[in-house]
Order: structure tokens, then C-alpha cells, then sequence
């Protein structure tokens, strides 16, 4: 028994590798036996790839027919040839629109079968091809997928809104206002008129955008620096207080430092320490306080006043006594971190009465401090430890710096000081990179601080005066230097905090162009801007 079971297997194995030698060419013809076939589930469009499944069942013999087809091979030659003998034939090949016949007879020994079936191939209704990157004042080309007869000739008639009417196949279209527009084409292919459209969205002019803190309603603006179409001031959606005096962009954030009622010295109930640093996305959504003083041992010394973020992703602040703090700038609702360095601690030899360290920026591995007090003047670096490294030996460490930018394009530094030092008045300058070679930028009438200028919000020494200055530079060095100007008629006094009018008529965001031959003009009026930086980005 077991060698007769030896030997069937052997013979199994056997007509299996003879068999595994030779190319099936037919379906086995075990079971029943039926011819039949599918076609695409899909619309299909002129001019058109057809490809067909065989569903017949024991043939051993197949003839396609398929009038008005023809053959695509798998090496991409179109032959003029409309039927097959193979089981699945190649794919089929339809050039015009139209109702087609595929017929298949199949063979099983003497016996035949046959079925037809019916295919229709649609014509291509036309589609507008929309350029990418539409924006306003852009000159774009539209264009068009459409059908067309061999030999026959199409016509195109384009409605492109405000853009005019075309008969172009690829018409050209600028557009003027941004948001959605409805373009329209209709053609005539020689045997019949057809109509498409589309809806499009024209993007404005990509932009760097300025945002401001604002006095008088105490919001967060901003403002988009186009220069092809007009822009207006838009609300945020971020409140503040009374003395948002800095604002810093980094990424895709906004961050605020918010200094309270107390600006200046104060006696209680001014005395408490009510400012607090926050973030916000660009759009003003995502708002997030970071941190804020709320120790009882701290006052309105240690409140936050000009801010900074370094490429690590810390925040760093000037207080108006206690130097300069730093802490992550993602993390919510932090704790109040301790003084990280301040001029009198660090350097020796440096006069312990040294106040007010204002404006800070963070440059690459480095963070630069201005102060503007009395004896503590000019502007010092330190690592982003919190180490000291150097500070400037020429001319503008003679001034006390409320504010200052840096113009790495055209080697500047641009720089306000708050009271007359070393021979210059207040108002706005320049020096070289290393801080030589002063110049006045903005020195006129209305930038002296009292009745009929600038405002005198704060006290003599202490004017809180320009907080918050940037700088819109092209790699070729053109753009502007904007700072904020608040006329005494509009916020004044030395009040915590300070007395504000209903509105700011004389107040608004001032420019000068960074070429030198200075004149200021005012980019806006009717706000009164304390903070103010420049998201660097185009959107």
C-alpha cells in the first residue's frame, strides 16, 4: 500500500513540473462554460484608454471585435487594428467621442459563445487650468484642457472679471482686488458650444507686517508694509494694559511685555508690581501669559518693560531697576525668575546708582542691553548665559538708549535717547556698527519732550519716551526705520499712569528711509503706539 501511494505522488509531482514549463494559454475547461466581460466602471473620455477583464468561464479560444478601436500595445505604439485573438487584449484605444460596440466569442472545443456589449466614450468637457500663486498687481496665464477634433479648430471666449475678456487659449489676467473671483470660458469645438467655470482666490500683496501697542483703546494692531496696494490698521484681538511698552516677533509668535500703572517712581498704591509678559500667535489667537511678578517682596521695579526672544527659544526683559530676566518662552504661567544680570553686579567698576535698563535684543549668540539712566548709559553684551562680554567703548556709550535696532544689512545701529547727553539733544540717531560716527535721524522740534512735542509721560531722567523701534531692510539694504510717536497732547504727565486723551489725532507711527537725507514722514496717525516690531516675514 505504501509503495503504491509512492508512487501516484511521484507521478503528481511530475505532471506538476512538466506543466510548470509551458505558457497557460486557455482557462481549464472544468465546470460550466460562459462568455462574458467587463468594462470600466468609470467615465471615460475621448480620447480614450479602454482596458477590458476577461469573466468568461472554460474557453479555450477568444476573438475581440471592436469597430471604430484600435490597439495600444504595452510598448505605446498605436496600431490601426480593432480586434484580438489574446485572452485579455490589449488596451483599446478610442481617438473621438461616441457610442462603440465590443463584441467577444469564445470557444470551448465545438461548442461557441458570444456577447457584445456597449461602451460610451464622453467628450472632455473643458477645464480652466488655474495658475498657482495668484496675488494682486501679478500678471498670471490661465489656460484650458479641452477637447479637440482631428483636424477641427476650437475657440475660446474667456470672462476674467475685473481682469477683461479674452479669445486667447492662454490669456494673460492681472488682478487689482484680492478674494475670490469667478472666472468663466466658454468654447465652440466645431460641433458644439460648451461652458465651464471656475472660482478662484487672488491673494493679496505678500507683505512684512508692523504691530503696535496702542494708549488710547489699549489693543494690539498691526498693519501690513504693501507697497503696491493700499493697507489699512487692523485690530489683533489682544487687550493690554496702560503701558504695553515692548513687543518683539519671533517665528510665528507675538510677545508682549506689559509694564503696569507704575512707571516711574511711585509711592503706593502704584507701587505694585501688576505687569506680566504673554505671547500670541500672529492672527491673535493661542494668547498665553508667560510670566508675571506676583511675589510680595516685588514692586513695579521688577515689572517687565522691553522683551526679546534669542534663537533658543528663551524670552528675555529689562526691568526698570533689577537688569535683566530670562525664562523659556513656552511655558505658561512660569514662575518669576530672579534678576539674570545687571550692569552694577557684573562688571566691576560700574556706578552702583545706575538705573533703568531698557531695550534689549537678542544678536545670534549674544544679547545686547541699552540703559538710560543717569550714570548708566550705552549699550553692553553678554552671552546667553547671562555672562558679560564687552560693551561699547566709542561715542554711543556717552547716551542714555531707551530704545535701539540693529541694521546688520547696511552695518547701523539706530538709537533714541531720552535726554540731552554728550553734546546731542533728544531725538533719534545713528551710528556705525561699532558705535561711532553718530547722526541725527529725527532731531526736529516735535521731538523734544513737553507742550507742543513728544510726550513727557514719566519725569525728568525717566521719560519713557520712544520704547519699541525696528527696521524693514531688502537684502540690498533699502527700507525704513518706523518708531512711534506720541504728541504730549495726546498722552502726558508723570500720573500712574498718565493722562490719555479719548483719541490720538496728533500720535501715529513715523518712517525715515535708511539711505540717509533724512525725512521723517508719518506713516498713520490716530494711535498712540508704545511697543512696536516688525514681523521680518512676507505673507
Amino acid at each position: 500500500m505504501k509503495e503504491t501511494k509512492y508512487i501516484l505522488l511521484s507521478l503528481l509531482v511530475l505532471f506538476i513540473l512538466g506543466c510548470s514549463k509551458k505558457e497557460i494559454s486557455y482557462i481549464g475547461q472544468q465546470g460550466e462554460y460562459a462568455a462574458n466581460f467587463d468594462f470600466p466602471a468609470y467615465k471615460v473620455y475621448a480620447p480614450a484608454k479602454v482596458f477590458l477583464t476577461n469573466r468568461s468561464k472554460n474557453s479555450d479560444k477568444y476573438l475581440w471585435e471592436y469597430e471604430g478601436g484600435k490597439t495600444l500595445t504595452r510598448q505605446g505604439e498605436i496600431l490601426d487594428q480593432s480586434t484580438s485573438e489574446k485572452m485579455v487584449p490589449d488596451t483599446l484605444f478610442y481617438e473621438l467621442p461616441g457610442i462603440y460596440h465590443v463584441k467577444l466569442t469564445t470557444w470551448q472545443g465545438g461548442l461557441k459563445n458570444d456577447v457584445s456589449k456597449t461602451i460610451v466614450i464622453e467628450k472632455q468637457p473643458p477645464q480652466i487650468i488655474v495658475p498657482e500663486n495668484i496675488g494682486i498687481f501679478n500678471e498670471v496665464t490661465f489656460s484650458a484642457k479641452v477637447f479637440q477634433y482631428p483636424g477641427g479648430t476650437v475657440t475660446y471666449d474667456w470672462d476674467l472679471g475685473e481682469a477683461g475678456t479674452s479669445t486667447s487659449p492662454e490669456p494673460k489676467a492681472t488682478f487689482q482686488t484680492e478674494g475670490p473671483h469667478v472666472i468663466k470660458l466658454t468654447i465652440n469645438d466645431g460641433e458644439e458650444t460648451l461652458s465651464t467655470e471656475v472660482t478662484i482666490d487672488v491673494k493679496g500683496e505678500l507683505a512684512k507686517t508692523i504691530y503696535f501697542t496702542d494708549a488710547v483703546k489699549r489693543q494690539v494692531y498691526k498693519y501690513k508694509l504693501r507697497t503696491i496696494s493700499p493697507s489699512t490698521v487692523e485690530e489683533v484681538g489682544i487687550t493690554t494694559g496702560y503701558n504695553a511698552f515692548g513687543l518683539s516677533v519671533r517665528g510665528n509668535k507675538v510677545y508682549l511685555s506689559e509694564t503696569g500703572y507704575g512707571t516711574r517712581f511711585s509711592n503706593p498704591p502704584f507701587t505694585v508690581a501688576d505687569g506680566y509678559l504673554k505671547s500670541f500667535n500672529l492672527d491673535g489667537s493661542g494668547e498665553m501669559i508667560i510670566t508675571r511678578p506676583v511675589a510680595t517682596t516685588l514692586d513695579y521695579r521688577d515689572d517687565p518693560w522691553m522683551n526679546t526672544v534669542d534663537r533658543t527659544g528663551n524670552i528675555w526683559w529689562t526691568t526698570r531697576n533689577y537688569g535683566v530676566r530670562f525664562t523659556n518662552s513656552n511655558t505658561p504661567e512660569g514662575a518669576y525668575p530672579t534678576t539674570s544680570y545687571n550692569i552694577t553686579l557684573a562688571i566691576a567698576g560700574e556706578a552702583v546708582n545706575t538705573y533703568f535698563a531698557s531695550d534689549v535684543k537678542a544678536m545670534g549668540n549674544e544679547i545686547w542691553v541699552s540703559y538710560a539712566g543717569t550714570t548708566g548709559k550705552g549699550i553692553y553684551k553678554f552671552d546667553l548665559n547671562g555672562v558679560y562680554q564687552s560693551k561699547f567703548t566709542t561715542d554711543i556709550q556717552n547716551h542714555a538708549i531707551r530704545t535701539f535696532v540693529v541694521d546688520t544689512i547696511n552695518k547701523h545701529i539706530y538709537f533714541a535717547i531720552n535726554r540731552d547727553d554728550a553734546g546731542r539733544t533728544v531725538g533719534l540717531y545713528r551710528s556705525d556698527i561699532n558705535g561711532a560716527n553718530i547722526v541725527p535721524v529725527d532731531v526736529a522740534a516735535d521731538m523734544k519732550i513737553g507742550v507742543g512735542a513728544y510726550s513727557n509721560q514719566g519725569a525728568a531722567g525717566e521719560f519713557v519716551y520712544i520704547t519699541n523701534i525696528d527696521i524693514d531692510v531688502d537684502e540690498d539694504g533699502n527700507g525704513h526705520l518706523y518708531y512711534g510717536y506720541r504728541a504730549n497732547t495726546d498722552v502726558s504727565g508723570s500720573g500712574n499712569p498718565a493722562t490719555i486723551s479719548a483719541t490720538a489725532p496728533n500720535s501715529g507711527i513715523k518712517r525715515v528711509s535708511l539711505k540717509g537725507g533724512y525725512t521723517p514722514e508719518f506713516l498713520f496717525k490716530g494711535y498712540a503706539p508704545y511697543g512696536l516690531a516688525i514681523d521680518q516675514v512676507k505673507r
